[in-house]
Protein backbone atom coordinates (compact mmCIF):
# COMPACT_ATOMS: atom_id res chain seq x y z
CA UNK A 1 0.00 0.00 0.00
CA UNK A 2 1.66 3.25 -0.82
CA UNK A 3 0.63 6.72 -0.07
CA UNK A 4 1.17 10.38 -0.27
CA UNK A 5 -0.22 12.83 1.74
CA UNK A 6 0.94 16.65 3.91
CA UNK A 7 1.26 16.27 7.93
CA UNK A 8 1.97 19.44 10.46
CA UNK A 9 4.46 18.52 12.60
CA UNK A 10 4.60 20.77 15.78
CA UNK A 11 8.53 20.63 16.29
CA UNK A 12 11.02 23.43 18.39
CA UNK A 13 8.30 25.85 18.29
CA UNK A 14 7.51 25.72 14.99
CA UNK A 15 4.65 24.16 12.74
CA UNK A 16 6.96 21.81 10.12
CA UNK A 17 4.93 20.44 7.22
CA UNK A 18 5.96 17.31 5.58
CA UNK A 19 4.97 15.21 2.80
CA UNK A 20 4.37 11.16 3.88
CA UNK A 21 5.36 8.91 0.55
CA UNK A 22 5.26 5.18 0.44
CA UNK A 23 3.86 2.79 2.84
CA UNK A 24 2.76 4.24 5.89
CA UNK A 25 3.98 0.94 7.57
CA UNK A 26 6.99 0.60 6.32
CA UNK A 27 10.94 1.79 7.28
CA UNK A 28 10.80 5.49 8.56
CA UNK A 29 13.70 7.60 6.42
CA UNK A 30 13.41 11.28 7.43
CA UNK A 31 14.15 12.93 4.20
CA UNK A 32 16.15 16.77 3.80
CA UNK A 33 16.28 18.69 0.81
CA UNK A 34 18.52 21.06 0.00
CA UNK A 35 18.52 24.73 0.08
CA UNK A 36 15.64 26.82 -1.04
CA UNK A 37 13.89 23.47 -2.24
CA UNK A 38 11.37 21.61 0.04
CA UNK A 39 9.50 18.49 0.50
CA UNK A 40 8.74 17.98 -3.38
CA UNK A 41 12.36 17.13 -3.86
CA UNK A 42 11.69 13.35 -3.44
CA UNK A 43 8.73 13.01 -5.28
CA UNK A 44 10.11 11.20 -8.45
CA UNK A 45 12.38 8.93 -6.04
CA UNK A 46 9.35 8.24 -4.02
CA UNK A 47 7.86 6.26 -7.17
CA UNK A 48 10.02 3.99 -6.79
CA UNK A 49 9.66 3.37 -2.87
CA UNK A 50 9.02 -0.18 -1.48
CA UNK A 51 8.58 -0.57 2.33
CA UNK A 52 9.65 2.45 2.87
CA UNK A 53 7.66 5.56 5.18
CA UNK A 54 9.60 8.59 3.61
CA UNK A 55 8.85 11.37 5.32
CA UNK A 56 10.34 14.51 3.49
CA UNK A 57 10.42 17.69 5.41
CA UNK A 58 10.04 21.31 4.64
CA UNK A 59 12.58 22.61 6.46
CA UNK A 60 12.18 25.73 8.91
CA UNK A 61 12.30 28.95 6.54
CA UNK A 62 11.29 26.80 2.96
CA UNK A 63 8.04 25.56 1.27
CA UNK A 64 4.96 25.73 3.64
CA UNK A 65 6.64 25.27 7.08
CA UNK A 66 6.94 28.28 9.65
CA UNK A 67 9.96 30.71 9.25
CA UNK A 68 12.07 31.68 11.87
CA UNK A 69 11.58 35.08 13.67
CA UNK A 70 12.51 38.14 11.82
CA UNK A 71 16.02 39.38 13.52
CA UNK A 72 16.53 35.56 13.87
CA UNK A 73 18.96 34.83 11.32
CA UNK A 74 19.26 30.81 9.82
CA UNK A 75 22.16 28.60 11.07
CA UNK A 76 22.48 25.34 9.53
CA UNK A 77 22.90 23.84 13.08
CA UNK A 78 19.35 25.20 14.29
CA UNK A 79 18.07 22.59 11.64
CA UNK A 80 19.64 19.69 13.80
CA UNK A 81 17.89 21.28 17.17
CA UNK A 82 14.61 21.08 14.29
CA UNK A 83 15.06 17.32 13.39
CA UNK A 84 15.45 16.16 16.92
CA UNK A 85 12.06 17.90 18.24
CA UNK A 86 10.85 16.50 15.02
CA UNK A 87 12.18 12.57 16.08
CA UNK A 88 10.22 13.43 19.18
CA UNK A 89 6.98 14.64 18.00
CA UNK A 90 6.61 11.48 15.63
CA UNK A 91 7.99 9.01 18.46
CA UNK A 92 10.50 7.53 16.82
CA UNK A 93 13.62 6.93 18.45
CA UNK A 94 15.72 6.02 15.46
CA UNK A 95 15.72 6.57 11.71
CA UNK A 96 17.45 6.84 8.78
CA UNK A 97 17.91 9.67 6.86
CA UNK A 98 18.43 10.48 3.14
CA UNK A 99 19.47 14.25 2.26
CA UNK A 100 20.55 16.27 -0.28
CA UNK A 101 23.11 19.30 -0.98
CA UNK A 102 22.16 21.61 2.32
CA UNK A 103 20.28 18.57 3.35
CA UNK A 104 23.26 15.60 3.35
CA UNK A 105 24.91 18.58 5.38
CA UNK A 106 22.04 18.33 8.01
CA UNK A 107 22.24 14.79 8.12
CA UNK A 108 25.74 14.47 8.79
CA UNK A 109 25.56 17.08 11.71
CA UNK A 110 22.78 15.19 13.02
CA UNK A 111 24.19 11.69 12.87
CA UNK A 112 27.62 13.22 14.36
CA UNK A 113 25.47 15.25 17.39
CA UNK A 114 22.78 12.24 17.93
CA UNK A 115 24.60 8.42 16.78
CA UNK A 116 22.27 6.24 18.53
CA UNK A 117 19.20 7.72 16.65
CA UNK A 118 20.68 7.57 13.05
CA UNK A 119 20.53 4.24 11.80
CA UNK A 120 21.75 5.00 7.63
CA UNK A 121 22.24 7.59 5.43
CA UNK A 122 21.87 8.76 1.85
CA UNK A 123 23.98 11.88 1.01
CA UNK A 124 23.33 13.20 -2.01
CA UNK A 125 25.80 15.50 -3.84
CA UNK A 126 26.72 17.24 -0.35
CA UNK A 127 28.42 15.55 2.66
CA UNK A 128 29.38 18.99 4.99
CA UNK A 129 28.56 22.46 5.31
CA UNK A 130 30.86 24.68 4.12
CA UNK A 131 34.09 25.20 5.45
CA UNK A 132 35.90 28.38 5.97
CA UNK A 133 39.15 29.59 7.38
CA UNK A 134 39.34 30.30 11.04
CA UNK A 135 41.46 34.08 9.58
CA UNK A 136 38.76 34.93 7.60
CA UNK A 137 35.76 34.65 9.97
CA UNK A 138 35.54 38.44 11.21
CA UNK A 139 35.42 39.79 8.01
CA UNK A 140 33.02 37.57 7.03
CA UNK A 141 30.83 38.08 9.99
CA UNK A 142 31.17 41.76 9.16
CA UNK A 143 29.99 41.45 5.71
CA UNK A 144 27.27 39.58 6.60
CA UNK A 145 25.75 42.01 9.11
CA UNK A 146 25.76 44.76 6.41
CA UNK A 147 24.32 42.69 3.96
CA UNK A 148 21.53 41.56 6.16
CA UNK A 149 20.83 45.27 6.79
CA UNK A 150 20.83 46.02 3.06
CA UNK A 151 18.16 43.50 2.53
CA UNK A 152 15.71 44.37 4.63
CA UNK A 153 14.77 47.38 2.64
CA UNK A 154 14.26 45.07 -0.04
CA UNK A 155 11.02 43.62 -1.79
CA UNK A 156 10.89 40.29 -3.72
CA UNK A 157 10.28 40.59 -7.72
CA UNK A 158 6.85 38.40 -8.11
CA UNK A 159 6.70 36.00 -11.62
CA UNK A 160 3.56 37.21 -13.46
CA UNK A 161 2.54 33.69 -13.71
CA UNK A 162 3.52 30.05 -12.48
CA UNK A 163 4.58 29.01 -16.24
CA UNK A 164 7.09 31.82 -16.06
CA UNK A 165 8.09 30.66 -12.93
CA UNK A 166 8.80 27.36 -13.79
CA UNK A 167 10.47 28.15 -16.63
CA UNK A 168 13.32 30.17 -14.60
CA UNK A 169 13.03 27.17 -12.27
CA UNK A 170 13.82 24.61 -15.06
CA UNK A 171 16.67 27.19 -16.43
CA UNK A 172 18.25 28.31 -13.11
CA UNK A 173 21.53 27.19 -12.52
CA UNK A 174 21.32 23.61 -11.30
CA UNK A 175 18.48 22.52 -13.98
CA UNK A 176 15.29 20.59 -12.96
CA UNK A 177 12.88 18.71 -15.33
CA UNK A 178 9.92 19.83 -15.92
CA UNK A 179 7.41 17.61 -13.80
CA UNK A 180 10.52 18.28 -11.06
CA UNK A 181 10.03 22.11 -11.40
CA UNK A 182 6.43 22.18 -11.31
CA UNK A 183 6.18 19.63 -7.92
CA UNK A 184 8.68 21.79 -6.13
CA UNK A 185 6.78 25.31 -7.24
CA UNK A 186 3.47 23.61 -6.29
CA UNK A 187 5.13 23.71 -2.59
CA UNK A 188 6.98 27.11 -2.77
CA UNK A 189 5.32 29.61 -4.54
CA UNK A 190 2.48 32.02 -3.00
CA UNK A 191 -0.18 33.81 -4.86
CA UNK A 192 -0.30 37.30 -4.48
CA UNK A 193 -2.42 40.23 -6.21
CA UNK A 194 0.98 41.33 -7.98
CA UNK A 195 1.63 37.58 -9.10
CA UNK A 196 3.84 34.72 -7.45
CA UNK A 197 6.33 35.07 -5.41
CA UNK A 198 8.43 32.40 -3.22
CA UNK A 199 7.29 31.05 -0.33
CA UNK A 200 10.81 30.38 1.01
CA UNK A 201 11.93 33.09 3.97
CA UNK A 202 13.68 36.01 2.07
CA UNK A 203 16.38 35.56 4.57
CA UNK A 204 17.55 32.41 3.25
CA UNK A 205 19.10 34.18 0.68
CA UNK A 206 21.81 35.97 3.50
CA UNK A 207 25.07 34.71 4.46
CA UNK A 208 25.52 33.09 7.78
CA UNK A 209 26.68 35.17 10.64
CA UNK A 210 28.79 32.06 12.19
CA UNK A 211 30.67 30.14 9.70
CA UNK A 212 32.36 26.30 10.38
CA UNK A 213 35.66 26.04 10.41
CA UNK A 214 37.82 22.49 8.64
CA UNK A 215 38.62 21.75 12.24
CA UNK A 216 35.04 21.82 13.65
CA UNK A 217 33.65 19.84 10.65
CA UNK A 218 36.38 17.17 11.12
CA UNK A 219 35.25 16.67 14.63
CA UNK A 220 31.68 16.50 13.17
CA UNK A 221 32.67 13.65 10.88
CA UNK A 222 34.93 11.84 12.49
CA UNK A 223 32.00 11.16 15.31
CA UNK A 224 29.52 9.44 12.65
CA UNK A 225 28.69 5.89 13.78
CA UNK A 226 26.48 5.28 10.91
CA UNK A 227 26.66 3.80 7.65
CA UNK A 228 26.80 6.82 4.61
CA UNK A 229 25.96 6.19 1.23
CA UNK A 230 27.80 9.35 -1.00
CA UNK A 231 26.41 10.07 -3.90
CA UNK A 232 28.49 12.19 -6.16
CA UNK A 233 27.10 14.16 -8.81
CA UNK A 234 29.45 13.94 -11.95
CA UNK A 235 28.32 17.81 -12.89
CA UNK A 236 27.64 18.32 -9.21
CA UNK A 237 28.06 21.58 -7.12
CA UNK A 238 29.97 19.00 -4.13
CA UNK A 239 32.88 17.65 -5.98
CA UNK A 240 35.53 19.39 -3.76
CA UNK A 241 33.51 19.05 -0.16
CA UNK A 242 32.70 15.13 -0.73
CA UNK A 243 36.32 15.10 -1.41
CA UNK A 244 38.00 17.21 1.32
CA UNK A 245 35.65 15.26 3.80
CA UNK A 246 35.05 11.77 2.56
CA UNK A 247 38.06 9.92 4.45
CA UNK A 248 36.72 11.58 8.09
CA UNK A 249 34.23 8.78 7.97
CA UNK A 250 34.47 5.79 8.90
CA UNK A 251 31.86 3.61 7.06
CA UNK A 252 31.27 5.04 4.05
CA UNK A 253 30.19 3.71 -0.05
CA UNK A 254 30.78 6.41 -2.32
CA UNK A 255 29.02 6.00 -5.74
CA UNK A 256 29.44 8.23 -8.49
CA UNK A 257 26.99 8.98 -11.01
CA UNK A 258 26.38 10.65 -14.28
CA UNK A 259 24.03 13.73 -13.76
CA UNK A 260 24.13 17.20 -12.17
CA UNK A 261 23.55 18.61 -8.52
CA UNK A 262 19.43 17.82 -8.30
CA UNK A 263 19.90 14.32 -10.40
CA UNK A 264 18.09 12.77 -7.80
CA UNK A 265 14.85 14.16 -9.55
CA UNK A 266 15.44 12.69 -12.76
CA UNK A 267 14.43 9.57 -13.71
CA UNK A 268 16.49 7.08 -13.93
CA UNK A 269 18.46 8.06 -11.14
CA UNK A 270 15.59 8.29 -9.40
CA UNK A 271 14.51 4.95 -9.26
CA UNK A 272 18.09 3.71 -8.59
CA UNK A 273 18.87 5.52 -5.52
CA UNK A 274 14.99 4.55 -4.60
CA UNK A 275 16.48 1.22 -5.03
CA UNK A 276 18.97 1.81 -2.86
CA UNK A 277 16.51 3.15 -0.10
CA UNK A 278 14.46 -0.09 -0.35
CA UNK A 279 17.94 -2.21 0.15
CA UNK A 280 17.57 -0.90 3.62
CA UNK A 281 14.09 -2.66 4.40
Amino acid sequence: MSSNHEIVISASGYQVVAVEYGDPRGKPVLALHGWLDNAASFFVMAKHLQGVRLIALDLIGHGRSDHRPQLMPYHIWDNVADLHSVMQALNLEKVDLVGHSMGASIAMLFAATFPEKVGRMMLIDGLGPLAYETEELPGLLAEAIVRRDRMAAKALKPYPSFESAVTARMNSRWPVPREAAEALLERGLTKTEKGYIWSNDPKLLLPSLVRFSPDQISSFLRSVRSEAIVIKASDGAADTVIDRWLDDLDWVDLVEIEGSHHLHMFEPIAALLAQKLNDWV
